[in-house]
């Protein structure tokens, strides 16, 4: 039997021995706490990969530089540099309001009194920019027919003065996938049996909703039974058209998106063709500048008048402007900002696509300072590109204490050679300080450009003489009050101006083309509500006739108003009510006499 002191010993062994297990214990469990807080924290702040995917299984695509370039610029980097902040920014974006916070949403942005028989001859009633480039509209004619496009209709209403009727009222075809956009427009072929309607619209799929536009051949040789021919479809969104011959040129706007799927060619390339066989622009033929500033193509296609056969198709990556269509080219452009050693400046990128051939020919690029302001600030003129752009200068530093931060406008007009695309002569800054080009008309080797502070309303006009690119002169020719948004060549030498008053009332204007420039000979203003819209006008240069819709400011319906020039003032020929929505949406055409008012309802008024 162990003594006390043996009892005492052991029971002093089992606690330390118990004590030391404890420790080892806690020594393993604070051990084990360290381990997993290192591993926190090395998963919490270790950098992330911020690089963009990589995509070399792609290499063997004919699109493979194309798609290394679009990955770069639609990949956006985290704000965050690891997944600590990761986490926190999620945290603080939750929606507290009870939903969930989702991705951006993107928007895209009518008794035949002639048998039946379309046929007849072919009559012009838009006021095309470029002889021969015929451009689309709502309202076309024929010399027995005119055939207006309303929304989903396509009205088609006789010729023939007091008993002039509808003969027709064909509706678009329509279905639950499809979502139709406004605005379609329409050309009629030059033996008028067949009308072409251009629409933007979108599909609804199950992954997602794709743009598009289509073109839609309507044989209308029997206007009192109009058929479906053939559609074609180019995915985007529409941008222009014109017809030349018996082709169709058709310009529109591919958006390349977030969430590229290489591996899926309609999600970062433009396709064309019918609704079950898209083919994409070939690789050779998109063209792309050193540096994208957008993701967004301007896409041509050119298709045959016969079939809407597709017989070549060009893409223009990052661009997204105006386009300008002379008689062989499609000129291109896509504004940019470009840094100077004081701030930076407003550039436009000018491609030329020539269209003349069978296919589409790439024929060289510009870059000049400013912007466009639309189609009629370019002209093609005896292997001369002229163009007027409005320019924007922000310095940022300077030595002078007031130049932080100032921004300079004004206009200059560009000559470039289109055989080398290089500029061949310039004059830059040529009105005052802070105005930009309001509208813009070229006559042969004139120029007129009207410029405007639009805070201030005042309207210079500026004459320019453009025969001798090697010594151009030009002159202010005056200042009245208000601008001209559209400014045109009208009757027997005069300029037609079309804009606002120094009230921003409605103003048009007549002006002489004198010796030295031109001036004001007489002047209709109202105080009312018009279209900037220049198809939306009746310019009848024969007769000295220009008509348009007008709202007067204390009314609520719409007017159409026929004034003449006659020389010496503006005469109002006619005041028609009108139903309409949209000053823009009217059309009107004037026929042995007759005005036919297309509307939202059909107008006829005996003139003279």
């Amino acid at each position: 039997m162990k003594t006390y002191e043996e009892r005492c010993a052991d029971v002093t062994a089992k606690i330390t021995k118990l004590k030391k297990r404890k420790r080892n214990r806690q020594i393993a469990i604070f051990s084990g706490c360290l381990c997993l807080v290192a591993a926190l924290v090395l998963v919490l702040f270790w950098p992330l990969d911020t690089g963009a995917p990589n995509v070399s299984r792609y290499a063997d695509s004919s699109y493979y530089s194309l798609i290394q370039r679009i990955n770069e610029a639609t990949y956006v980097k985290p704000r965050y540099k690891n997944n600590f902040e990761k986490l926190t920014e999620q945290f603080v974006r939750y929606d507290f309001s009870g939903g969930a916070m989702g991705p951006p949403v993107m928007n895209a942005p009518a008794e035949d009194a002639l048998n039946g028989s379309a046929g007849g001859t072919y009559v012009e009633v838009t006021d095309n920019q470029v002889a021969g480039v015929i451009e689309a509209d709502i309202v076309k004619r024929s010399d027995r027919y005119i055939f207006h496009l309303y929304g989903k209709e396509l009205r088609i209403y006789s010729i023939a003065g007091e008993n002039s009727k509808l003969v027709t009222n064909f509706a678009l075809e329509d279905s639950e996938e499809t979502v139709w956009y406004d605005a379609p427009e329409m050309y009629l072929s030059q033996d008028c049996r067949t009308v072409y309607v251009i629409r933007s619209g979108s599909w609804k799929t199950a992954e997602r909703v794709n743009a598009f536009v289509s073109v839609l051949a309507l044989d209308v040789s029997d206007v009192t039974a109009v058929k479906t021919k053939e559609q074609v479809f180019m995915t985007g969104n529409y941008l222009s058209s014109r017809m030349v011959g018996n082709d169709l040129l058709l310009m529109g706007q591919y958006q390349i998106r977030q969430g590229v799927d290489f591996s899926d060619e309609s999600t970062f390339l433009p396709m064309v063709g019918t609704r079950d066989q898209m083919q994409p622009v070939a690789a050779e033929d998109i063209y792309a500048p050193e540096e994208l500033t957008t993701t967004r193509y301007t896409v041509v296609c050119k298709l045959d008048g016969e079939n809407l056969a597709v017989k070549d198709s060009a893409a223009f990556l990052s661009y997204s402007q105006e386009l300008y269509v002379s008689a062989e080219t499609i000129y291109a452009t896509r504004t940019y900002t470009e840094q100077t050693d004081t701030g930076s400046r407003t550039m436009t990128h000018i491609t030329a696509l020539g269209y003349a051939a069978e296919g589409l020919e790439h024929k060289g690029s510009i870059a000049i300072a400013g912007t466009v302001k639309n189609q009629y600030s370019l002209d093609e003129f005896e292997g001369v590109l002229r163009v007027v752009t409005s320019t924007t200068e922000t310095i940022t530093g300077s030595d002078g204490d007031n130049a932080w931060g100032k921004t300079k406008r004004n206009v200059n007009l560009t000559c470039i050679d289109l055989q080398t695309m290089e500029v061949l002569a310039q004059v830059e800054a040529f009105a005052p300080e802070g105005e930009t080009a309001e509208s813009v008309r070229f006559d042969g080797d004139k120029a007129y450009v009207c410029t405007a502070e639009v805070i201030t309303l005042k309207d210079p006009v500026y004459f320019f003489d453009l025969s001798d690119l090697g010594n151009i002169t030009w002159k202010d020719t005056g200042t009245i009050d208000g601008y001209s948004s559209s400014l045109v060549n009208f009757r027997d030498g005069y300029l037609l101006g079309i804009g606002y008053n120094g009230n921003r009332d409605l103003k048009i204007e007549i002006y002489d083309q004198v010796t030295d420039g031109v001036e004001s000979v007489c002047a209709y203003e109202r105080g009312a509500i018009f279209s900037e819209e220049y198809k939306s006008y009746l310019i009848d240069r024969e007769n000295g006739l220009i008509g348009l819709a007008v709202r007067d400011y204390s009314e609520k319906d719409y007017r159409y108003v026929l004034l003449m020039f006659d020389g010496y003032g503006l005469r109002q020929l006619a005041e028609v009510p009108i139903c309409v929505e949209r000053p823009q949406d009217v059309r009107a055409v004037l026929i042995d006499g007759w005005l036919y008012i297309l509307a939202k309802d059909f107008n006829l008024q005996k003139v003279w």
